[in-house]
């Protein structure tokens, strides 16, 4: 098989697997599994874009964080003397921003493992498709939830009461 690459994702070393186990192999042939695994890999790669996009912003307002005091103090040294640099405003902006930043990255990082860890359950199941769907549908719907802040709120209240 030439599906073995190291430099691809999980996703999509298991979506060329899925391939060759239940799309072109005529014993095996079971399009309603490919096509599950197909529509998670979609999202998986997604996620993955989304992710790798917010990890280097990431990266770089953090290094821009740990840097801003001696940007400062290099500024000085060129003779720039503007507050901008000195400003506590700009420093807790950019501070924000890398906060900002890393939240997304992480948030999609979990959506793309639990994309990657869904198409492992459907593939490495011995059930078929109809006994599984069920959950592998309900584990959808958990994976596009996207950002729930007024979920964890309510929940809060209702464990508070």
């Amino acid at each position: 098989m030439k599906i073995f690459k190291p430099n691809q994702t999980s996703a999509s070393l298991l979506v060329k697997y899925a391939e060759e186990k239940y799309y072109k192999s005529e014993e095996n042939k079971n399009i309603d599994k490919y096509l599950i695994i197909y529509d998670i890999f979609i999202k998986a790669r997604s996620f993955y874009i989304i992710n790798k996009i917010f990890f280097f912003l990431a990266l770089m307002s953090g290094i821009t964080v740990l840097l801003w005091p001696s940007l400062a103090i290099f500024a000085k040294d060129f003779g720039w003397e503007k507050g901008f640099f000195y400003s506590a405003i700009v420093q807790t902006t950019v501070t924000g921003i890398a906060a900002l930043t890393y939240a997304i990255y992480s948030h999609y990082k979990k959506r793309q493992m639990y994309a990657e860890n869904l198409m492992r359950f459907v593939i490495y199941s011995e059930d078929s498709l109809i006994n599984i769907k069920d959950r592998v549908v309900q584990e959808m719907e958990k994976i596009d939830s996207g950002f729930s802040f007024g979920k964890s709120v309510i929940t809060e209240e209702k464990n508070g009461e």
